[in-house]
């Protein structure tokens, strides 16, 4: 049984379990022979219980709801975080501060095939022209073909020309 002294010695925190707002977990400090553990504590949500009258008055209800938002929030940032290592390691994404060598087969694929994809042309045209020796070489031939090139070869033909 928990009672209030119990509370304030030993109280970590509160949020709420469930989507209703009906469940409240609590995290308690709890000795054993190996030192400190946690242990959870699961109260309804009500006001006549005894157990919630308790907590209320170490956490009220608005700390509640902020104590179960930063929950949820850290929560999806590991999760997050966790799902972003994974798509690293399996090679899904790339770390654009420093290019893995990973990247490359990748990156002839979407040059060499697909070279009708629309949506990729103008990205690769996008990007060509934020390289600041393309945007502002003096080769003006060369940059009217690199914008008007309808595949990938011709754009990339175009861009060399730009930087030579």
């Amino acid at each position: 049984m928990i009672t209030e002294e119990y509370l304030k010695d030993n109280l970590i925190t509160a949020y709420f379990i469930d989507n209703e707002r009906q469940n409240i977990e609590m995290l308690l400090r709890a000795d054993d022979e190996k030192g400190q553990k946690v242990i959870t504590h699961i109260i309804p949500f009500d006001e006549n219980n005894s157990d919630y009258k308790m907590l209320n008055k170490f956490i009220d209800v608005d700390q509640l709801h902020e104590l179960t938002y930063q929950k949820l929030k850290k929560e999806q940032e590991e999760y997050e975080n966790t799902f972003v290592a994974i798509a690293r390691k399996k090679g899904l994404i790339f770390n654009m501060e420093k290019v893995d060598t990973k990247f490359f087969p990748y990156m002839i694929k979407a040059i060499f095939e697909e070279q009708d994809n629309m949506d990729h042309l103008f990205a690769l045209k996008l990007a060509l022209f934020e390289i600041p020796e393309i945007r502002d070489s003096s080769n003006d031939d060369a940059k009217k073909l690199l914008r008007k090139s309808t595949n990938k070869l011709d754009v990339i033909k175009a861009a060399l020309e730009c930087v030579e």
